[in-house]
């Protein structure tokens, strides 16, 4: 018995650390499939994905392995919602739950299915239906077999909560982000919530107007933030940002231009720091002008925290002291995207036209009126979005981190362990 454990064990990490090399030619056809239909889902392109996860759902109906299906089926299914074709969705997202629910093992399936319908549902606006299997999505995670520690409990209930929020019924979300705050509070690893949680919660109170209890949390997420991630970190500045909000909404703009700077502050010197590691060690075969896209792109941060400030000035109608800050903004945003992508310009030119209008600097303000006209005769707005887009590669699989998966697969196999899904 030992030695087959051993053996298995065995097989199991050489499969873990040369994988793709053991696969069959379908399971590397099926993710390669399911690879370029998510980039193109993330893309935007949902033609594409719709037309490259039907070609793995039919060939999946005839693979070995039945799980190949399941997933090639839940990407389509996403499609169709993203598409609004909601029945077709529908039918795929129940069908997945009903097998889930009919198999005779015990399977966190069922709890994805019903968070599948509960997504579908409340983008359709069929509330009632939404909130059905967003509660029974959360009576799953009561299932400690199959949800151990109570992460999934808070992640699910949160769904829960802010469906509760959008809807305005804030005495049901409230008990929620109580409950999930309490199991948080015995969280503080460097990976913990809790500071996010914190932030979100007062967002609640701060909607039903409780504002001094909506700043003590606001307070408490900087304070958390700055001990788990240092008083330099980006998340520190998310919370300096959130704060800052909260006071400029009061009318203490002192107090929120303060907060505004230190996040500022921050934002510069994350950029730099990493600027400085991309031009560190170039080789001849790097492209230069690829990396430096990337540092003028990775400004547009600091231009966002400039904006802020401007703002907090623009309220209290000193125009004067804006103008340099929405200056400073649009020439990192012209540097950034420039004549690639100038649908992107024209707020920060029209919000720096309008500040130059404001101190008597007419003939600058109207230059900059007429390149914002231009700009949005050729990209009305509403007609071009800005979003982020995730791209999925497979990951670089040198030999150090085969060594390392194949040692820690031998030495901690639970870890490696299918989850059920």
């Amino acid at each position: 018995m030992l030695r087959e454990s051993t053996s298995g064990r065995l097989r199991a990490a050489l499969r873990l650390a040369f994988y793709p090399a053991f696969e069959s030619a379908e399971a590397k056809r099926f993710q390669s499939l399911t690879l370029d239909a998510e980039n193109a889902r993330g893309a935007g392109d949902l033609a594409k994905a719709e037309m490259l996860y039907s070609t793995a759902v039919a060939e999946a109906q005839s693979s070995s392995n039945p799980s190949h299906l399941s997933r090639a089926s839940d990407g389509l299914g996403r499609v169709y919602q993203g598409q609004r074709r909601y029945r077709e969705a529908e039918r795929i997202f129940q069908d997945q739950l009903e097998a889930a629910v009919s198999s005779s093992q015990p399977n966190t399936l069922v709890h994805a299915g019903h968070m599948s319908l509960a997504l579908l549902y409340q983008d359709e606006g069929k509330f009632g239906e939404a909130e059905t299997h967003y509660k029974a999505a959360l009576a799953e995670t009561e299932k400690t077999e199959l949800f151990p520690g109570r992460g999934f409990w808070c992640s699910t209930s949160m769904w829960l909560a802010k469906f509760y929020v959008a809807q305005q019924r804030y005495s049901e979300a409230e008990p929620l982000f109580q409950r999930a705050l309490e199991i948080h509070e015995e969280d503080r690893g460097p990976t913990s919530y809790l500071p996010h949680h914190l932030q979100e919660f007062a967002k609640l109170h701060e909607a039903q107007g409780r504002y001094e209890t909506a700043e003590a949390l606001y307070r408490r997420a900087l304070e958390v933030c700055e001990q788990l991630h240092s008083t330099n970190s980006l998340f520190a500045a998310r919370a300096l940002d959130d704060l800052a909000a909260f006071c400029r909404a009061r009318g203490r703009y002192s107090e929120a231009e303060g907060l505004y700077r230190r996040s500022l502050t921050i934002v510069e010197d994350n950029v730099r720091s990493q600027a400085a590691g991309w031009s560190k060690g170039w080789r001849s075969w790097r492209n230069r002008k690829e990396i430096e896209t990337k540092i003028r792109l990775n400004q547009i941060p600091i231009s966002t925290a400039l904006d802020r400030i401007a703002m907090v000035y623009e309220d209290q109608q000193k125009y004067g002291e804006a103008e340099p800050l929405r200056s400073r903004s649009r020439e990192i945003k012209e540097r950034a995207w420039g004549e690639r992508h100038p649908s992107f310009l024209a707020d920060s030119l029209a919000a720096h036209a309008t500040v130059l209008h404001k101190i008597g600097r007419e003939q600058e303000g109207a230059e900059i009126d007429k390149r914002v006209e231009t700009i949005r005769s050729r990209y009305p707005q509403g007609s071009v979005r800005c979003s982020l887009r995730a791209t999925v590669r497979p990951i670089k699989r040198s030999l150090r981190w085969r060594f390392s998966t194949f040692l820690s697969a031998i030495l901690h196999p639970s870890r490696f362990r299918p989850t059920g899904r």
